[in-house]
């Protein structure tokens, strides 16, 4: 446990770091097609096509502007393209209906892949793939899945991730 809490706290002031470096630098668009459907500044909602039907960003810091904007946790996929294991998490677990319906609908979601990003892969010391971290739009560190789970079990502990944050955010 004081480990869990070792590393979500590394995390945290690695998010703050991540965020502060993209406000004072513009976060660069991935790909063409996302920068010519990107919305407008007074636009909440984002039009760029989902990777892999789950994933809205690339970047963290584009993925933390939208959570400042729509109060929704992010929830960080770091994966390679190579690991089997993230390969089946990605086509089984998040593609699957009741996964991906709440991932979509409550979350801002980031895919980070290893090959594409070795410095945040790396700045979020990410030790396993896949790995999925969970954010609240306060860039504190929520919950750390290392590891391949099943739909049902990501289910429910993104359920339980998000009651708990709600329910801390409700007392303070």
């Amino acid at each position: 446990m004081g480990s869990l809490v070792a590393r979500a706290t590394a995390s945290l002031s690695i998010l703050i770091s991540l965020v502060n470096t993209a406000l004072a630098d513009e976060a660069k668009p991935v790909k063409v097609a996302a920068a010519l459907t990107a919305p407008t500044k007074a636009t909440v909602t984002v039009n760029t096509p989902l990777r892999h039907g789950v994933f809205r960003f690339t970047s963290y810091p584009a993925a933390w502007r939208a959570a400042q904007k729509t109060n929704r946790p992010i929830l960080v996929f770091a994966t390679a393209p190579s690991c089997p294991h993230c390969v089946k998490m990605i086509g089984e677990t998040y593609r699957s209906p009741q996964v991906s319906r709440m991932v979509n609908e409550s979350f801002e979601t980031v895919y980070v892949d290893r090959l594409e990003q070795p410095e945040l892969a790396a700045k979020l010391k990410v030790r396993w793939f896949p790995t999925t971290i969970v954010v609240g739009p306060n860039n504190k560190v929520i919950d750390v899945i290392e590891g391949y789970v099943d739909s049902k079990t990501l289910s429910q502990r993104l359920q339980t991730t998000v009651a708990a944050e709600s329910s801390a955010t409700q007392k303070r």
